[in-house]
């Protein structure tokens, strides 16, 4: 194992959670699966040890370990937004180029942590077999041409090809195609170097507006922290709404006091919004109906099990935590037995 390589992956930037320290160290967590019900409500956790996967993010190119995501996500989206969120936090006003930046930063935490991994990977699986028969379908017709005396084509190596585990036999006695590939981390990484240098346009001309809270309210924040929200009422709206998708909305806590928010294919102020203690209310609870496994906060926040209730299930718990520690190594044999 390469000791240089950055296998500490935090899937969401310290910087970032350090909003919501009182020592800037630490911060009280809720944990949505535990292993027992005896795990205190809330614990006190140091940020270095949160929102941290060890080798998530990590890539295999032959025999060679390779941490160039970390590093990508540090130089292109948190180094540039970490001025710009000072900003914000010390409300001032940010100019345009700034707030590409910013929809930058939010669009990348919004596909980088381990529920986008699931949502990710849940939507590879259905496509698959439609990637497959137009794979198939595109070898046949070279072989067809290859047949009739046609110089063979030369497939380029594009890089979502680079990155998504996939192995192509062709037996040509048999005129048979084998085609194998590995739904994981590869196909997770190839996703996000698609969604993050091609799909991230559809981001950067949102019109971004900081939200106060009212005075009784406390934002948390999550170790999915990115809202993409489909809201009618209160009382009926849905969390899976998209950035390019009309009148959706997408909020991400800056802080305790404050939200960032914006409407697609709208613009601001939002006012009715500002300092409401209703929209306020409405937002910590979406916040926290959309955690994955943690909630974050300054201090415990009352009424967590009403709007996500803790799991406490031993089996689940230890299934997830042997998963994550052999995550690295089922994810390297998996994509070399291909």
């Amino acid at each position: 194992m390469d000791q240089n390589l950055t296998h500490r992956n935090h899937y969401i930037p310290r910087f970032y959670l350090k909003n919501w320290s009182l020592d800037g160290k630490t911060m009280q967590t809720y944990s949505i699966l535990v292993s027992n019900s005896k795990v205190p409500y809330w614990t006190q956790q140091s940020i270095k040890n949160s929102a941290v996967w060890s080798d998530f993010y990590t890539r295999i190119e032959g025999d060679k370990e390779i941490d160039d995501f970390e590093h990508w996500f540090d130089r292109e989206f948190e180094t540039p937004a970490k001025p710009v969120f000072d900003k914000l936090l010390n409300g001032q006003k940010i100019s345009y180029e700034e707030s590409v930046v910013l929809s930058h930063f939010v669009f990348a935490q919004y596909v980088r942590t381990p529920a986008a991994y699931l949502r990710l990977t849940e939507q590879n699986i259905k496509l698959f077999p439609k990637i497959l028969e137009e794979t198939t379908a595109k070898i046949n017709r070279e072989a067809e041409k290859i047949r009739k005396g046609y110089p063979a084509f030369q497939f380029q190596k594009t890089v979502r090809e680079s990155f998504f585990p996939m192995k192509v036999t062709v037996d040509k006695e048999q005129s048979l195609v084998e085609i194998k590939a590995v739904v994981g981390r590869g196909s997770y990484l190839d996703n996000l170097k698609h969604l993050l240098s091609s799909t991230l346009k559809v981001a950067e001309h949102h019109d971004w507006r900081v939200l106060h809270a009212s005075e009784d309210i406390s934002f948390p924040t999550s170790d999915d922290p990115v809202i993409c929200l489909n809201y009618r009422n209160a009382d009926d709206y849905d969390l899976k709404g998209g950035w390019g998708r009309k009148n959706c909305n997408i909020l991400m806590p800056l802080s305790p006091r404050l939200i960032l928010f914006t409407q697609v294919g709208a613009k601001g102020p939002y006012k009715d919004l500002d300092h409401s203690p209703y929209y306020s209310k409405l937002f910590r609870r979406m916040i926290i109906q959309h955690a994955h496994r943690y909630v974050y906060s300054d201090r415990p926040q009352k009424g967590m099990l009403e709007l996500n209730a803790r799991v406490v299930n031993a089996q689940l718990y230890e299934r997830e935590k042997q998963e994550m520690a052999g995550w690295h190594i089922e994810q390297i044999q998996a994509e070399r037995n291909l």
